[in-house]
């Protein structure tokens, strides 16, 4: 027993690095710990030095590493581009430190599993106040024989007397000598086959929360790819912006041209400088949005808000999407990296185990212990005073059959129920996942129609702006109708911009169902406890 206790004491002080299951976008290899804050922090996931192969890797310690997490202690390259928030975000994330710590509290939930094999023993005893005396049988003879032998003899009499005393005060020893407590040691129900299935049970659970935890490593990736779109978006936005307030200023300038030469009305200046302060009002507030989405950015990577921090958007588009290909997802594919799947797998696993404890509830439990002569009982003094190596204990063994097979076989029948109701939410869970990636392709081939609609929108807009251009330069057009067609232009470029960032949150979408997440950022194979 010594040797297993120490034998489960070691495998609980095993630890690994807690970024095990996240691994380099490139190579697909685990990478090291993210490097402190006085250290230089690799230049990219591809450039993190690969580690030993997975199968030779301790168990991750995840509370260990979320109780020295701290919110900046991972250096960030500047300007930042996607690949490096994502590296951040998986090394400081405080989104993935609940589901982490879950981790390591199912992990001790196996090694409490474990500590069932040994049994506990109950120590228990019985302290007796006040104890029913045994009769002196000798008593009454005893001094009626000295009645009947009495001598003229002072010296016999005498005798005879301290003789009776002797032999009342021996008869008087077993009131004297009892001891005033009972003693009891025992193991209480102890079975090691309910306890192989309980250490069983507990490591398919250290699997769901391992699956969960990945799920919400996915999760937060999304999050953190919209949240860099966004940002994308509305860096074009303000660009965009600053081209209306320039064209308004140009407008601002003409009308009160026009109005000093005595060809154009107050009115119309009004309503150039509203423009401009329209123009100048939506360049604020996409600047505001942005500031915003910063902030959420820096959240989902863990550094602090008052850090600046200053992100590469040159094609934010390119950088989420890389090379994803919709066309290259097939349906076995879907079922593998869902986690909702693999989780209901294990699910059934443990519905599976649940039957067999239902068939072990019928076998029955033993304990085992010692136990000492009760000072209760009067036939205790008529045993041998050796009948034990050791003192007044004595080794028992306790069997216990139960008899409430009725309660116990409609327990079978609803384990069978449960697991075919789980058989069911699986064909629901695959269902579901099936049509929501149809629903996800449809989406995108919406938003791909839409964008190319507003492609031919901006086209259309920069030939009517080319053609009003030419009747100004021609004299057969006011500078007015420039000006319309420009703003005309600079917002069919507006819904273009908007168009296109739908058509990339569609391909995000699509791209999360299919697990391409897990594929590059996440070690997804390192989550087996067998």
């Amino acid at each position: 027993m010594f040797l297993l206790a120490a034998a489960l004491m070691a495998a609980q002080a095993m630890a690994g690095p807690a970024d095990r299951y996240t691994k380099d976008k490139v190579n697909g290899t685990a990478v090291s710990a993210p490097a402190p804050a006085s250290t230089p922090a690799a230049s990219a996931p591809a450039a993190a030095p690969a580690t030993k192969a997975v199968d030779d890797e301790p168990a991750p310690s995840f509370s260990k590493a979320s109780s020295q997490l701290a919110l900046g202690t991972t250096a960030i390259r500047s300007p930042a581009d996607f690949q490096e928030c994502v590296r951040v975000a998986l090394a400081q994330s405080p989104m993935l430190t609940k589901s982490s710590i879950e981790i390591e509290s199912k992990r001790l939930d196996v090694g409490d599993a474990y500590s069932q094999y040994i049994p506990t023993i109950i120590m228990s005893t019985t302290f007796y106040l006040r104890l029913p005396e045994y009769k002196n049988t000798v008593a009454s003879s005893a001094y009626q024989s000295v009645f009947n032998n009495a001598s003229s003899d002072p010296t016999q009499n005498l005798s005879n007397s301290i003789s009776a005393a002797n032999a009342v005060y021996a008869g008087n020893s077993n009131n004297r000598n009892r001891k005033t407590y009972d003693l009891n040691f025992n193991t209480g129900a102890w079975n090691p086959l309910l306890t192989a299935f309980d250490v069983q049970a507990k490591k398919e659970l250290v699997n769901i929360a391992v699956l969960s935890h990945l799920k919400v490593i996915d999760q937060g990736l999304r999050r953190l790819a919209t949240t860099f779109l966004q940002l994308g978006m509305t860096e074009t936005m303000i660009k965009l912006a600053k081209e209306k307030e320039e064209l308004a200023q140009k407008n601002l300038e003409y009308s009160k041209t026009k109005t000093g030469l005595g060809q154009g009305a107050q009115l119309d200046v009004r309503i150039a400088e509203t423009r401009v302060n329209m123009a100048k009002t939506e360049g604020e507030k996409m600047r505001t949005t942005k500031a915003v989405l910063l902030d959420e950015l820096k959240f989902i990577m863990g550094v602090p808000f008052v850090q600046k921090v200053d992100v590469n958007l040159a094609e934010a588009s390119r950088q989420v999407l890389d090379d994803f290909n919709p066309a290259n997802v097939s349906d076995e594919s879907l079922r593998k990296h869902s986690f909702s799947l693999r989780i209901h797998e294990y699910e059934k696993s443990l519905q599976r185990k649940n039957i067999a404890l239902s068939y072990i509830h019928f076998l029955p439990t033993f304990s085992f212990g010692f136990t000492s002569i009760s000072t209760l009982n009067s036939s205790s003094n008529a045993y041998k005073d050796d009948t034990s190596s050791l003192p007044f204990m004595y080794p028992n063994l306790t069997l216990n059959f139960p008899f409430d097979w009725w309660t116990k076989g409609r327990d079978v029948s609803r384990q069978y129920k449960k697991m075919a109701q789980l058989s069911v939410e699986g064909r629901n869970i695959e269902f579901t996942l099936m049509n929501e990636f149809q629903q996800a392709l449809a989406k995108l081939r919406s938003a791909n129609s839409d964008v190319k609609f507003a492609e031919s929108s901006v086209e259309l807009q920069k030939l009517t702006t080319q053609q009003a251009q030419f009747r100004f330069d021609s004299g057969q057009a006011e500078y007015d109708a420039i000006v319309k067609a420009m703003a005309d232009y600079l917002d069919s470029r507006q819904t273009l911009l908007l168009k296109q960032y739908d058509r990339d949150v569609a391909m995000l979408a699509v791209r999360g169902i299919a697990g391409d997440f897990q594929d590059r950022y996440i070690n997804v194979s390192v989550m087996e406890n067998n």
